[in-house]
């Protein structure tokens, strides 16, 4: 055999153990057509080709090279080295041994020329891919700038501060962002666990600057002298919310120095609820005024409460609860008063007194007191408080009043909504309280805003509001405008108009309400129906043209709870009708009781 062919005969044995899938023994006889000697590339592509089967793709791409080397001008080297380049994932390897195949084909080889461009695709398809992946597992919260890091958990902060820790736990690099903003740190809670340890752990975290400073009621004696020892260096001048919840109100002022009045009256906000009722005064010198706007006392016996009343004047919100203002009713007045801004006040188990004498140094308090800004009002478990107060007062923005277990009927503080304190009601809820059915209508006839009623726990009541809800009602129409000569339009008629009482009305709960039956409920709904709803015509003041009015929007809840009256068979319907519809007749509890 001549030496020029030899090579051929191994390789030949090659190629046949490579389609039998003999991938060493086809390995064998290229490596023994090579020591002959031959068509180098030829043989180290087919060679590379085996490999590549076997997937030892480092020898596969050092056989390609070789086929390259061996023939740079040839392009199979370069076709291949690109299939392995892909298997690899180099794409820009890969895209680059494919262009330079495709110099080197020729224009005539059409089918190889093809099957090139068809890998390119493959190539970008794999390409595009991995970047997607890449895209999904990549870390991108690592590359935002730390000032929007910082802003995106100042967000979820606000709705919960104890998750400043949770997200300090997530990853290194939240915590190293997290740990490095004392902002995120100015926030103390001082409970059960730990409470000296905390201290002194948020202390180098916020570098001594708290804003918020909360002490629960777990926060025990045995804890106390120590913690608040570690507290005494602590300088509280941007101190803002102070939150305390115990019996200990007093040795904290007296241990805490640095908690001095300076500080007490820059407060945006207090909070003082102690366990039992604890004597307390407010006002330790004479610190003109105080910046609270936020003011909540529970269990609190304020003795001083004359003095306070002559230093708040920015109030926003105010809160008592339990608290015996009885024989300090005028002082409360005064902080009424003296406060316009307040937008909500909050009430539960406080009553004014009956009678009262005011001292002769001490100013009577308004018999009218004017709260402009008020949006809410929450009364609870009173004896006559709602009778009392509100009738004293002038509400314009009033939005939501809720009265909870009241004593004395209604009478006076539904006369005082009907005058007018109503007409920008959007939410009324009366529960457990005695009520009069005429006087709860006089009160919706005047809330044409009203979008929320709620009516639980009272008897003779739910049926009759339901029929006035559900007829319309004969009004005034506005008096129509006169010409410049004072000469009415219309020759002085003045028809009523008819209008469906509180038309926006969307959510109504009458659970509890015993003598409630269906057939009032079935009216109702069938009159907030929008498509049964023809247009009312009323008169614009303005222009004195005649426009249709907002057709009544339906009902888009109902709440029928413990009321055993209304029939099973109608609740389908009423579930067709109102997007949502309870209707609990037990509890799991009084179900399952037997004779």
């Amino acid at each position: 055999m001549a030496a020029g062919t030899g090579w051929k005969l191994p390789f030949t044995k090659g190629v046949g153990h490579f389609r039998a899938g003999k991938y060493q023994e086809a390995i064998d006889c290229f490596s023994e057509a090579l020591t002959i000697g031959g068509d180098e590339a030829t043989i180290y592509d087919s060679r590379a080709a085996v490999y590549q089967k076997l997937g030892k793709l480092k020898e596969a791409l050092n056989d390609a090279k070789a086929a390259i080397d061996s023939q740079p001008d040839h392009w199979k080297g370069y076709a291949r080295s690109a299939r392995l380049f892909l298997q690899a994932r180099k794409f820009d390897a890969a895209t680059r041994m494919v262009e330079l195949a495709l110099e080197r084909l020729p224009l005539d080889q059409s089918r190889q020329r093809e099957d090139m461009a068809a890998l390119r695709g493959q190539i970008d398809t794999a390409q595009d891919a991995a970047r997607k992946v890449l895209s999904q597992r990549a870390y991108h919260f690592g590359k935002l700038p730390v000032e929007i890091a910082a802003t995106m958990f100042s967000m979820v902060l606000e709705e919960d501060h104890a998750y400043v820790v949770v997200l300090a736990q997530v990853c290194k690099n939240w915590r190293t962002t997290i740990l490095g903003i004392p902002a995120f740190w100015e926030t103390l809670v001082l409970g059960k666990n730990r409470a000296k340890r905390k201290v002194k752990l948020w202390r180098e975290r916020a570098r001594d600057r708290f804003r918020h400073l909360t002490m629960l009621e777990t926060f025990t004696e045995s804890d106390f002298r120590p913690t608040l020892q570690e507290l005494s260096a602590v300088t509280w001048s941007i101190l803002r919310v102070l939150e305390f919840h115990g019996s200990h109100w007093n040795a904290i002022r007296s241990q805490l120095p640095s908690l001095d009045s300076t500080v007490f009256a820059s407060l945006d906000s207090l909070t003082l609820q102690f366990p039992p009722i604890q004597s307390v005064r407010l006002c330790l010198d004479d610190t003109p005024a105080f910046a609270w706007r936020h003011l909540r006392l529970a269990n609190a016996y304020i003795l001083d409460s004359s003095d306070l009343a002559k230093r708040i004047a920015k109030l926003e919100s105010l809160a008592i609860d339990n608290c015996p203002v009885g024989v300090q009713w005028n002082s409360f007045l005064h902080i009424l008063h003296r406060n316009p801004n307040i937008a909500r006040l909050e009430f539960a188990n406080t009553n004014p007194a009956l009678t009262q004498t005011i001292p002769e140094d001490e100013e009577e308090p308004p018999s009218v007191i004017t709260l402009p800004h008020v949006a809410r009002i929450d009364i609870k478990s009173s004896d006559v408080l709602a009778n009392d107060l509100l009738p004293r007062l002038i509400t314009p923005s009033l939005d939501a009043l809720h009265i909870a277990m009241h004593r004395q009927r209604l009478d006076r503080c539904m006369t005082w909504l009907a005058a007018g304190q109503a007409s920008r009601l959007t939410s009324l809820s009366i529960q457990r309280s005695p009520i009069t059915a005429t006087a709860l209508i006089d009160v919706l006839m005047a809330a044409s805003a009203l979008e929320s009623l709620q009516v639980t726990h009272v008897c003779e009541v739910a049926p009759r509001i339901l029929k006035f809800l559900a007829t319309p009602i004969e009004v005034a129409a506005p008096s129509p405008t006169q010409d410049d000569e004072g000469i009415r339009g219309d020759g002085g008629a003045n028809e009523p108009v008819r209008r469906v009482p509180c038309p926006v009305l969307r959510h109504i709960d009458l659970s509890h309400c015993t003598d409630l039956s269906a057939s009032p409920l079935i009216a109702l709904v069938k009159s907030r129906l929008s498509e049964a709803q023809s247009p009312v015509v009323e008169v614009d003041d303005s222009e004195g043209a005649q426009s249709s009015s907002p057709q009544v929007h339906p009902l888009e809840s109902i709440n029928i709870d413990g009321c055993p009256n209304v029939d099973a068979d109608v609740l389908p319907w009423l579930r067709a009708k109102v997007p949502s519809v309870s209707c609990v007749y037990l509890t799991k509890k009084n179900a399952a009781w037997k004779r």
